[in-house]
């Protein structure tokens, strides 16, 4: 079998390496390219139908597959539609309407041929898996929104079902999943940015449909309940699932179509940060390929340890949301309200970072004491380990939500967190796991329950809310570290001042700086960092620093500067037109000198 897959994708590969260039000569001869607009993020005249050799690899797999696993009957038909439609739609444009009934009835062939969501009730089956279907379907067509990013997550989701496939002995999956990893991956040749050729609807909806429909295939092999069934396909597909629940949520919030494009996704989001085209892709391809991996462990699990994992991993997902709903992407208010009433919408819109933080530490709560049983218990979670949780879980939450807010976890905010906000998160997760004991040994004498359990459960909750709060300042220096043309700044003085002021210039959105090094004559120091950024000399090696790391901008950060420094960082940067910049204290502002003034 592991000979099939390889030369399975191996095949898949040189076909779409080889018919890629005439697809794109072929769509350029009949005008079928896309041009820039102003709600698209492209600026370059592109040809489409990219995504051709894509299906057509993959339906050749899917269509040999059929001999041999009658599921796979659906899957060919379905996604001999879905290339059907993508193909009319990247030539003529179908109306929404036309393309979403598409979809449902491509869902409804592959629920013919048994691959189906096993919800328990039976007439929920059909409109569950018709609803999935068509979301990863849609998920695919939105993330095809910059070079390289859907191709790419689609071969890293393909590779992750053809592992899946593989350990649980289903070979014509897995091979028919390598038929996806190959033909992506050659075409990714053409597409990684600067992209020659977009995939187009031709591509993204049979790619949706086939990931789709082979995530589900093993999904419901490993358990009989819901959540056990739809864990390792939303894990395996959850950046292109997540970025079209994101945008659509954001576009109802802020009164947008939520079917219109725009330049508002995740990646858009990192782009408009100050990120490349190439570091946004390949942020975002460690992302789905973290989460693909969880997924894929996650399979041979028992629920209740699967619930612990996927409520973390939402967790994981609503914080990244919150960071970047904060990055303004819509010029204006898409209307205008007649009447200064104040709506339940505007409401939510004004306090929706408290709603987010609250619902995040739900889910933390929660996720935190499923995955302390499971540590305790070593993953071995009995029928009366669940009863036990799902007894207590309820007053958990409660007493630790009270806690939190009399301990007033939702007044700070999150970007300035510091050592004091964090010693009050300890003591209300210790308060909180104080009193739901006293409250389960007052209800139940604590029978059957573990000291252990609420201890780990507490070092578990306080790690995460932790880390959830100091999330949006380790993204933020992480972004401003990655920014592409940001203005290299060497900081003279390595004190207090200068620690103030190299955290101030973080938070800065504009301009955008990044501080390369500091500078300071005191040889305890030398070799030394503060927040990460190294000093590497005194001030007879500014020249050579600057020179190094081509710094252009120099901030003389200190309290009592001496004169003959000032003298000295001027002439420099005079002589050689770099500008300066004299912080006396971290709030003052002495001098903005630029080069020649």
């Amino acid at each position: 079998m592991p000979s099939d897959i390889i030369l399975t994708a191996l095949g898949a590969w040189i076909l779409a390496v080889g018919l890629t260039p005439l697809v794109r000569k072929w769509a350029v001869s009949i005008g079928c390219v896309a041009r820039p607009v102003r709600d698209r993020w492209g600026r370059r005249v592109i040809a489409r139908l990219g995504g051709l050799p894509i299906a057509l690899a993959f339906l050749l797999a899917v269509g040999w597959g059929t001999f041999h696993d009658p599921k796979l009957v659906g899957l060919f038909l379905g996604g001999f539609l879905m290339l059907l439609t993508g193909l009319a739609d990247d030539l003529q444009s179908l109306h929404p309407y036309s393309k979403l009934i598409a979809q449902i009835l491509a869902g409804c062939l592959v629920i013919l041929t048994n691959v189906q969501v096993k919800v328990g009730v039976g007439w929920l089956i059909i409109p569950f898996t018709i609803a999935w279907l068509v979301l990863v379907i849609n998920a695919f067509n939105l993330m095809d929104n910059m070079d390289g990013l859907s191709a790419g997550i689609g071969a890293i989701a393909a590779s992750l079902c053809a592992w899946h496939a593989f350990q649980s002995g289903e070979g014509t999956t897995a091979v028919v999943s390598a038929s996806l990893i190959g033909a992506t991956l050659g075409f990714l040749r053409y597409n990684l940015p600067p992209a020659k050729i977009f995939m187009g609807d031709t591509g993204s909806q049979v790619l949706g449909l086939g990931l789709g429909t082979l995530a589900l295939m093993g999904a419901g092999n490993h358990s009989t309940r819901l959540l056990g069934i739809l864990a390792m396909p939303t894990l395996l597909l959850a950046v292109p699932i997540f970025d079209t629940c994101f945008v659509t949520l954001q576009r109802i919030l802020h009164g947008r179509h939520p079917f219109q494009g725009g330049t508002d996704h995740l990646s858009h989001r990192l782009g408009i940060l100050g990120l490349t085209t190439r570091q946004v892709v390949f942020a975002l391809y460690a992302l789905s390929a973290a989460f693909g991996v969880v997924s894929v462990l996650l399979a041979s699990q028992k629920p209740l340890a699967i619930m612990g994992v996927w409520l973390l991993a939402v967790g994981v997902l609503l914080l990244v949301g919150a960071y970047l709903a904060r990055v303004r992407v819509y010029a204006g208010a898409a209307h205008t309200p007649s009447t200064p009433t104040v709506t339940w919408i505007e409401t939510m819109l004004l306090h929706k970072r408290r709603i987010l933080e609250v619902g995040l530490d739900f889910i933390l709560i929660c996720g935190s004491y499923v995955t302390a049983f499971t540590l305790r218990f070593e993953a071995n979670i009995t029928g009366d380990l669940e009863l036990l949780i799902l007894k207590s879980l309820p007053w958990l939450i409660s007493i630790k939500m009270l806690c939190f807010f009399f301990c007033g976890l939702y007044r700070g905010v999150w970007r300035y967190t510091s050592l004091a906000d964090l010693v009050n998160i300890f003591r209300a997760v210790t308060l909180g796991s104080i009193f739901s004991a006293i409250t389960l040994l007052y209800l139940w004498r604590f029978e059957g329950y573990s000291r252990a359990v609420f201890i780990i459960d507490g070092l578990i909750l306080f790690v995460a809310l932790s880390g959830a709060r100091i999330a949006e300042r380790l993204l933020n220096e992480w972004v401003t570290a990655s920014l592409h043309g940001s203005v290299p700044v060497l900081i003279v003085g390595a004190g207090d001042t200068g620690e103030l002021l190299l955290r101030q210039l973080r938070l800065d959105a504009e301009p955008k700086r990044r501080v390369v090094c500091f500078l300071d004559d005191d040889p305890a120091k030398l070799g030394g960092r503060i927040h990460g950024v190294p000093i590497v000399g005194t001030r007879r090696d500014v020249g050579t620093v600057v020179q190094r790391h081509r710094v252009r901008e120099i901030h003389i950060a200190m309290r009592t500067p001496p004169s003959d420094l000032i003298q000295q960082i001027q002439g420099y940067c005079e002589e050689n037109g770099i500008s300066w910049r004299l912080v006396k204290a971290a709030t003052s502002d002495e001098s903005n000198v630029p080069p020649g003034a």
